[in-house]
């Protein structure tokens, strides 16, 4: 499409965008889209971001309380403490993941990562448990 100007009258503005243009706009507005929903969202099947833990995450860890301690390594013997949820990330599998840091209180409180799948029907079941120093990041295991 040509717009014709009437200073100098043989001036012609073109308004067409390229087909090259064009597609560079569109990977362009794409690559953009892709990076905030990754930034908001995460990796599909990746771990998200670390959070608080809130009242869920800690109703997920008394919940599955028994679990827990049945999972710990032999050498760690009871009696076990109150168990508070601190922080947690999130996988999105068919369910939750929740890997959640945890301490276990008492006279020698000790910190735990422990892995725990909520299924679509919201029944959940720990899946691993780990040892770890109080400021260990919380990463896939």
């Amino acid at each position: 499409m040509c717009i014709k100007t009437s200073n100098p009258p043989s001036t012609c503005i073109t308004t067409e965008k390229s087909p090259a243009t064009m597609k560079g706009l569109c990977v362009l507005v794409f690559c953009l889209t892709l990076a905030i929903v990754v930034h908001t969202q995460g990796i599909p099947g990746g771990l998200g971001p670390q959070e608080f833990a809130g009242p869920g995450e800690q109703a997920l860890v008394q919940q599955n309380r028994e679990a827990i301690i049945r999972k710990l390594p032999s050498y760690m013997s009871g009696p076990f403490g109150p168990l508070k949820a601190l922080v947690f990330r999130t996988q999105v599998v068919k369910g939750t993941n929740y890997f959640i840091k945890v301490k276990m209180q008492g006279s020698r409180p000790r910190f735990l990562h422990v892995k725990i799948y909520t299924g679509l029907n919201n029944r959940s079941h720990v899946k691993d448990v780990q040892v770890k120093a109080q400021y260990d990041p919380i990463e896939f295991f």
